[in-house]
């Protein structure tokens, strides 16, 4: 569209550098159906033109009837800057006032650059009522402009408005936790005129901010909120009546704690406020195996108080039928007291993964990296994991032979800090005689805390902007449980229709129950009805039918019986197990008297006061409870502002980082280090390395090895063998049978220099003639791990698959068997010390079975 340019005559201040005429785009016949009609026809005439119009003034129908309701439009950019009289509260404070300046601890505000886009452009359009209905037309009352048209409309603030449509949007996907920047994106990918810009949508956001706040404090706004969600919500204040202790749940994980209260995991994680505040996360898990949030608690610190605070307010939620049997928790002693005192009946474990990495970072200096190192792994290892007190006691004597004298210091840390006290609470001879239903590590309360956090993405949140992200991961979490309890009672698998041990759990019992029950049906063949070879420690620890129960109900042709499963296992729903008696009375009730004539029996004051609590119940909007004070370093330059929440590191991995300072870290997990420049292991093979402290099925620690120094370079590997026709030979087709003879295009002939076996293996495994060396170093490495004969082997001589098995395969008259056929189980010693890479063979043969 062209826009003419024209000499203008204008006031004293008013700009002349650039005149536009519009008036031509603005001069029509046509009648709108409504007021909204004429603005939507001028704004969009005005983008055409690169102009925003504006509305500067909107008189409605007046009370003479012959009045027409009328609207004035213009440029932004026209009238004239009004500067704003500045208040200055140093003047407003009189001479004579005896105030502390002191007192004053308000931060000086920076100078704000401030400026405007008002020039006096004297557009003016006229919009008229011209009848007794809705119909409008609009006049050109002046149609040029003393200014340039705008090139982008983007930045133009009136332009860049937010439609109703765009606004609703913008706030449901703020209430999604949705980043301001993709709420940008999806409105211009909706709408590819939008000219909005990250400053509307911060203003819009704010705005709904200050509207839902309606003048209430932070913590009025939180307590509001649980009110209107039915959370179950107490808190403590100090002497300023500041929040000390915070305490909520989410009615459902009330229920699921209801419904599975038998196994429950607590441990606090930092860095999730900006007061600094400890947050407990206490968790359990459900029949199919996920974690649920069961509640959260804000402590001031991790004293004994402050737990015993939070664990009664657990305990006031729970039925007292139904309070748990098990509690996991890491070696923090203000927790364990409490724990013992508000829950005495209960069977406490320590986290057998934090028990591991203690024990690791303090005898990794005394034993530094080596073969005692080594053994130390695999004997601790095996200490843990011993499966009866016969074992255990061996294993420690053998610990004592092996590390006595010079390593006593490392002896007596293991017996003194850990076995003494506290075996009972982590070695799997004992706590497998609980039913805690496979968890014996806090490993499901620090996965929490990782989901926890990255929901949250900062460190800097308030108690009420916290609690609006972690209801969203709450609502998420329980839907997530309630498609799994469906998925157990409408879910076969395949697998479990080919056991008629199974028939009548079916969609009775978790599928992860019947997994487990499948898995230790394995054990029949080799265990029979004997129950001292089962050991039953999946009856003790789960719940759950064993081996020698399934053989006795086998010889029979009997399925497994309902009753047989623990309640547990057989809970599908978020119900609780114990439903109160309707026709009873309750005892609140009684309560509720006792108060009533507790209250007429105090005077006025106390009345008074009491009433002020109850209205603070009844609507938290009047309570006067405060934030706590964000904590404030005082001392030394301020660091930079810090909204990280990833942890401390702990000990063990500031030890690790010690011993590995000169370590690099492969793409797949292994670390390499370097050894000591002095000493040099001979005829040590390539060992990898793997620094994972737990497995879900194994928890093992493994150790890193370090390797020569000068390592030999990785030999190129071809994913097909590369064959050059010239060098192939027909000389040998003559011994070969007939039959085959037309399909051989030549044989490859290596060099005869002693090692042609060699270069002829590594040819046909891919890595070339030349590369004969590795078929050599593979060849050590077998001998190596073979040439051991004693016991408790390290984890470089153990055997290799499938290196091994083809040895064994050859040296022994092995069956070849047709598919589907059985094979024998594994037994339980291979799954005590074997290698967390090689328990894919484990699952692969027990699917063959």
């Amino acid at each position: 569209m062209k826009l003419e340019q024209i000499t203008f005559t204008p006031s004293h201040d008013t700009r002349t550098e650039s005149v536009l005429d519009t008036t031509k785009q603005f001069t029509t016949d046509e009648i709108f159906n409504s007021q909204e009609a004429l603005l939507n026809w001028s704004h969009v005439q005005g983008r055409k033109c690169g102009i925003v119009v504006v509305i500067k003034r909107s008189d409605g129908v007046g009370k003479i009837i012959t009045r027409r309701a009328r609207v004035t439009l213009g440029c932004e950019r026209g009238g004239h800057y009004i500067k704003k009289p500045n208040v200055d509260l140093d003047d407003e404070q009189p001479m004579n006032s005896e105030v502390d300046v002191s007192i004053d601890h308000r931060k000086k505000k920076r100078s704000k650059s401030t400026g405007t886009k008002k020039c006096g452009c004297p557009f003016q359009l006229k919009g008229l009522n011209i009848s007794l209905g809705d119909e409008w037309k609009v006049e050109v009352v002046c149609g040029v402009h003393n200014h340039q048209s705008a090139e982008y409309l983007k930045g133009h603030s009136y332009a860049g408005r937010l439609s109703k449509e765009e606004n609703n949007l913008l706030m449901d996907m703020s209430k999604s936790l949705v980043r301001p920047k993709d709420i940008l994106y999806t409105i211009k990918r909706r709408d590819g005129k939008n000219v909005t810009t990250m400053k509307t949508i911060y203003n819009a956001r704010h705005k709904s901010r200050v509207v839902e706040k309606a003048s209430r404090s932070e913590m009025q706004l939180l307590l509001c909120r649980l009110s209107d969600h039915k959370y179950i919500n107490w808190h403590r204040t100090d002497d300023t009546n500041c929040v000390s202790d915070l305490f909520w749940a989410h009615p459902d994980s009330v229920n699921l704690l209801h419904a599975f209260p038998h196994v429950l995991v607590m441990d606090c994680t930092y860095k999730t406020n900006r007061f600094r505040y400890p947050l407990l996360q206490i968790v359990g898990v459900t029949s199919t195996k996920l974690t649920f949030s069961a509640a959260f608690a804000y402590i001031s610190s991790e004293k004994e108080d402050n737990y015993m605070w939070a664990l009664n307010r657990l305990k006031s939620i729970m039925n007292t039928n139904c309070l748990p049997s098990v509690i996991v928790t890491d070696r923090e002693m203000a927790l364990m007291n409490a724990i013992r005192n508000m829950f005495p009946s209960v069977r406490h474990l320590l986290c057998r993964w934090h028990i591991n990495r203690s024990v690791m970072k303090a005898c990794k200096g005394i034993l530094k990296k080596g073969e005692k190192w080594e053994q130390f792994i695999v004997l601790w290892n095996m200490l843990v994991l011993a499966k009866t007190e016969v074992d255990y006691e061996r294993n420690l004597l053998e610990m004592d032979r092996i590390f006595e004298g010079k390593y006593s210091k490392m002896l007596d840390y293991v017996k003194v800090n850990w076995l003494k006290e506290y075996k009972d609470w982590f070695m799997a001879v004992w706590t497998d005689t609980c039913m805690h239903f496979g968890n014996t590590t806090s490993n499901r309360a620090e996965s929490a805390h990782s989901q926890l956090k990255r929901q949250l993405g900062t460190s800097q949140c308030n108690f009420e902007t916290s609690w609006a992200k972690i209801h969203a991961m709450l609502v998420l979490q329980h839907t997530e449980i309630k498609a799994s309890f469906e998925k157990s009672q409408s879910f076969v698998q395949h697998e479990f229709n080919k056991v008629s041990l199974l028939k009548d759990l079916i969609g009775y019992v978790s599928i992860v129950a019947l997994e487990e029950i499948l898995c230790e049906s394995k054990r029949i063949q080799y265990v029979g009805a004997d129950p001292i070879a089962c050991g039953c420690v999946i009856r003790r620890s789960h719940g759950l039918p064993c081996a020698h129960e399934m053989a006795e109900l086998s010889r029979v042709f009997r399925p497994i019986p309902l009753h047989c499963v623990h309640p547990h296992w057989r809970k599908l729903d978020m119900f609780p197990t114990a439903q109160i008696n309707d026709n009873l009375d309750s005892p609140e009730d009684a309560k509720i008297d006792v108060f009533v004539n507790w209250f007429k029996s105090n005077d006025y004051d106390t009345k008074r006061h009491i009433g002020m609590k109850l209205q603070e119940i009844m609507g938290p909007k009047s309570s006067t409870l405060r934030e706590p004070q964000v904590k404030i370093k005082t001392k030394g330059r301020p660091s930079n502002f810090d909204k990280s929440t990833r942890r401390l590191p702990s000990a063990f991995e500031l030890a690790e980082s010690d011993c590995n300072r000169n370590s690099r870290t492969l793409s797949d997990g292994v670390v390499y280090t370097k050894p000591p420049p002095k000493k040099r292991k001979k005829q040590t093979p390539p060992l990898t390395v793997n620094h994972d402290t737990q497995s879900s099925a194994l928890e093992i620690v493994k150790i890193e090895t370090t390797l020569p120094k000068k390592r030999t370079p990785k030999l190129p590997v071809h994913k097909q063998q590369i064959v050059n026709p010239e060098d192939l030979t027909q000389q040998y087709n003559d011994k070969l049978p007939a039959a085959i003879r037309p399909f051989i295009m030549g044989a490859k002939d290596v060099k005869s220099d002693g090692n042609c076996g060699f270069r002829a293996i590594a040819g046909l495994l891919g890595y070339g003639e030349n590369s004969w060396r590795k078929s050599v170093e593979s060849k050590r490495e077998v001998e190596y791990r073979l040439d051991y004969f004693d016991d408790y082997p390290l984890e470089d001589r153990w055997m290799l698959i499938p290196e091994m098995g083809y040895l064994i395969a050859n040296c022994y008259n092995v069956l070849h068997l047709q598919p589907h056929h059985p094979m024998p189980p594994v037994i339980n010693r291979w799954l005590d010390i074997s290698n967390l890479k090689a328990f894919d063979w484990y699952k692969s043969i027990s699917r063959s079975h």
